[in-house]
């Protein structure tokens, strides 16, 4: 099999994974398979230019300016899907944070499927893009390896059989510290992940496990499950991606070692499967598997994702901007890691949520959370 495709955050960690994916896939199908319409990235213009002459790409999008030796060029993710994309292509999510949101929304109205590594969008414009997703009738893929697990485990199962969707998590950098010494964790012990290669904002996230909360907000949009359906567990071989537990006592897991190319190209080549790139689980060094429960007082980020689920609105468009910028700050060494959480607790306490979900809602309760958590963050350094 093959189709079109875009990357949008090709030079990131989910981006560079997606071309390894795509030359595997051309050893299978042929060279002229796969062809990638088109590229997007923040800055790293060297790197876009490596890529696009790779992989034949003949469009591509930088947000600064840049001269390239490229047919077309634009300024945004958002041009290049409006001026390129056609319907039926697969668009590849993979851009970081709120800025993913409007080209993953383009890419939809243009009738594209959508593999979605970009969780912000759905935590912060989940109806949005829900919505959207129904009304285009277009499919909508999840790469994050443990919404992969979930969609591969269900396998077409009605929503009243499921009893629990549960995801797991590392534990990240820090797990093994304790809570004081995690308040006071250097930006370098927090990036120095035990299993998986991400990039930097996604490793911090890992650490407080604010990931997780994301992610389970992201399912609650993905699966249509409410908080009482939703769980999750720390495993910190990182080979269970998730389980779904149905209604008769049953639990199905997807289990593959810890590399982001296999949800990748699951999500390319879906409904079928192609011969894999990535490694088979070595049974004899991943045994045992461990699970923990997680400490909702050593990870308050977990409890905020269940209230962001049952608040709605434009709870999670606040939830998401104020995470972004504590998250900024802390890799800028502005804010310690133990004051992240509480932040964004306080910003979305002190915010009134509005039920009415539109684009333009989402954009300016974003604005507005982001503002608010930079006055509480220098309120924070002139205390502290």
């Amino acid at each position: 099999m093959s189709r079109r495709v875009f990357i949008l955050g090709s030079t990131g960690s989910i981006g560079r994974s997606t071309v390894e994916v795509i030359q595997h896939l051309r050893t299978i199908d042929g060279d002229d398979s796969w062809p990638v319409i088109g590229l997007a990235a923040k800055e790293n213009a060297v790197l876009l230019q490596e890529q696009a002459k790779l992989l034949g790409a003949e469009a591509v999008s930088i947000d600064v300016n840049s001269s390239l030796d490229i047919s077309y060029l634009y300024s945004s993710a958002d041009e290049l899907i409006r001026c390129h994309a056609e319907p039926g292509d697969l668009i590849v999510a993979a851009i970081v944070g709120f800025a993913g949101i409007a080209p993953v929304l383009r890419a939809i109205e243009c009738g594209c499927d959508i593999a979605l590594a970009n969780k912000e969008a759905l935590v912060a414009g989940g109806q949005l893009v829900m919505d959207a997703v129904k009304k285009a009738n277009v499919q909508l893929l999840p790469i994050d390896s443990e919404h992969s697990a979930i969609f591969q485990a269900l396998s077409n199962h009605p929503n009243k059989e499921i009893e629990k969707i549960t995801l797991t998590a590392s534990g990240g950098s820090l797990r093994k510290m304790s809570p004081r010494e995690m308040q006071h964790a250097t930006v370098e012990q927090v990036l120095h992940h035990p299993t998986w290669k991400m990039g930097t904002k996604v490793t911090v996230d890992s650490a407080s496990l604010m990931n997780k909360a994301l992610e389970l907000i992201e399912a609650h949009w993905l699966f249509g499950v409410g908080s009482n359906r939703l769980d999750a567990i720390i495993h910190p071989q990182s080979i269970v991606h998730g389980m779904v537990e149905f209604c008769d006592g049953s639990v199905i897991a997807q289990l593959s070692p810890p590399d982001m190319k296999l949800p990748i190209q699951y999500a390319l080549t879906w409904p079928s499967r192609e011969g894999g790139c990535c490694d088979s689980i070595d049974w004899a060094k991943y045994s045992p598997l461990e699970f923990e429960t997680i400490d909702l007082e050593r990870y308050p980020a977990v409890n905020l994702a269940y209230q962001v689920i049952q608040r709605g609105g434009t709870s999670g468009a606040i939830f998401n901007a104020a995470n972004e910028v504590v998250v900024s700050s802390f890799l800028q060494h502005s804010l310690p890691f133990g004051s992240m959480v509480a932040i964004v607790e306080e910003v979305l306490d002190n915010f009134s949520i509005s039920d009415c979900v539109s684009f333009e809602s989402v954009v300016e309760a974003d604005r507005e959370a982001r503002e608010f958590a930079k006055v509480r963050i220098a309120s924070h350094r002139v205390n502290t």
